[in-house]
């Protein structure tokens, strides 16, 4: 029955995450952004990019963040690597670890891919750069959220002797998924829906995540 649940929450995160993203383009889509670019939901980013303004303080602690995130997964590489050498075989690094190569993969093919195809373009100019950057969804939330959380699926059965030491971990990553989702917004370096996207991709993802490693271990 969990697998069947889990199963079927990854299908109901997928849907609703490309419906958010086709919304996001098609509805109230209007020229407020810089340069007069086109933006979805225009009346509730307009003035939610009104009432933050820009602060890039918070911008350069959400990088510090991203680096926590990073330093997670190369983690997990560091165990899976380990693992080879101690196992002698690819086939016996354990699955949850090749899970989350995989996960790396696609969240690194969606970056590209959203990178070269802006559904939205920044709120602002930033001061260092000369050109606009594409915004939707929020990369900061996506990678760090996909990170963290599939970290903790991950924690809960790599460390299930080691409970204290998972829930603990479970503990810093979600600190820092609310730190790096609420600097983000705050920060008005994206749109709103930017941020929410970036959470609904990233909460996509772990479900799969999670869904196909209950079928694995089956």
């Amino acid at each position: 029955m969990e697998k069947k649940k889990s199963l079927a929450t990854a299908i109901v995160m997928t849907v609703i995450t490309m419906i958010y993203t086709a919304l996001v383009y098609f509805v109230d889509r209007k020229p407020i952004g810089p340069n007069d670019t086109q933006v979805g939901f225009a009346w509730l980013n307009g003035s939610f990019r009104d009432a933050v303004g820009l602060n890039l303080t918070l911008d350069k602690i959400t990088d510090i963040f991203m680096l926590l995130a990073i330093a997670v997964a190369a983690s997990f590489a560091i165990v899976g690597l380990v693992m080879l050498i101690k196992r002698k075989s690819l086939l016996k690094v354990d699955k949850m670890i090749w899970g989350l190569a995989v996960v790396y993969i696609v969240v690194a093919v969606l970056y590209v891919v959203f990178d070269k195809v802006a559904l939205n373009y920044r709120p602002f100019l930033m001061p260092d750069e000369t050109e606009l950057e594409s915004s939707f969804p929020s990369s900061h939330v996506f990678v760090i959220c996909t990170i963290m959380s599939t970290a903790i699926v991950a924690w809960d059965s790599l460390l299930s002797k080691k409970a204290g030491l998972a829930n603990a971990l479970r503990a810093v990553a979600i600190i820092i998924m609310i730190a790096s989702f609420c600097g983000r917004l705050i920060s008005g370096v994206h749109w709103f829906t930017d941020i929410i996207g970036g959470a609904l991709y990233a909460a996509s993802l772990t479900a799969i995540y999670s869904a196909v490693m209950d079928r694995i271990k089956e």
